[in-house]
């Protein structure tokens, strides 16, 4: 896996939660809970501050807001989380563990995000059995997020389980379709698994969603190599036929 989609992978984890969802968890979406109640309006206040500071791109000055919000709650596990996130727009990868690890354990496990983020954070360390660990438990409080199916090929992939990779990923595809950067791990895999045609599907995908991104340059310059070998291969077994 090469490194420009390790730190795209972990881009992605600071995206992956919406940003209006205040301090509802994973279980009361759609109702107040009892929690809920009893957080602080100063806490909201200044957790909500921080989310609006995130959504206009400035990481930086969205911590101070969520920690007030801690200091008003010492249990918004939903702003250890978005500190987290912060953290890992700037770069700073440990704080961003040891966030998402304190989200996690004031959650008791039961917020999916953080689950995921550390999952990338982990897929990035080449931790691939602990980030499998995570990203499943994720899926289960949040079985139908594409970002947690895409963590979770990178950890099968990372571990060369590569039938489930590929299905994981194709998972992803279904709940995200316009994901450009699936398409480059379906390459991985197919590369891996010398399956040259599926190859040069994963990249024409990939340059049609992308036609400019980041590694557009690559994925052509891989496809025609690899269009290049299916051609030679039939020729060589054509030329390996016995003569009528």
């Amino acid at each position: 896996m090469t490194r420009w989609r390790c730190s795209i992978l972990l881009l992605l984890a600071c995206a992956c939660m919406p940003l209006c969802s205040g301090a509802q968890s994973q279980s009361s979406k759609n109702t107040v809970s009892v929690r809920e109640l009893t957080i602080p309006a100063k806490a909201m206040h200044d957790f909500q501050q921080g989310i609006q500071l995130m959504a206009k791109g400035d990481p930086s000055g969205s911590l101070p807001h969520f920690q007030q919000a801690i200091l008003a709650y010492a249990g918004y596990y939903e702003a250890y989380d978005r500190i987290g996130a912060a953290d890992l727009k700037l770069w700073r990868l440990a704080e961003a563990e040891q966030a998402f690890q304190k989200a996690i354990d004031l959650s008791a496990g039961q917020f999916a995000h953080p689950l995921f983020a550390l999952g990338a954070i982990l897929d990035d360390r080449k931790d691939f059995a602990g980030a499998l660990m995570l990203v499943r438990k994720g899926l289960g409080l949040e079985p139908d997020s594409w970002s947690g199916h895409y963590y979770l090929a990178l950890a099968l992939l990372g571990l060369n389980r590569l039938e489930e990779a590929e299905g994981s990923a194709h998972e992803a595809l279904q709940r995200k379709a316009d994901f450009p950067v699936a398409h480059l791990l379906l390459a991985d895999i197919h590369t891996r698994k010398k399956d040259y045609p599926a190859l040069v599907t994963d990249l024409n995908e990939y340059l049609r969603l992308a036609p400019n991104g980041p590694e557009s340059d690559w994925s052509r310059m891989v496809r025609d190599a690899a269009q290049r070998a299916i051609s030679d291969s039939s020729t060589t077994t054509a030329l390996a036929q016995p003569l009528p």
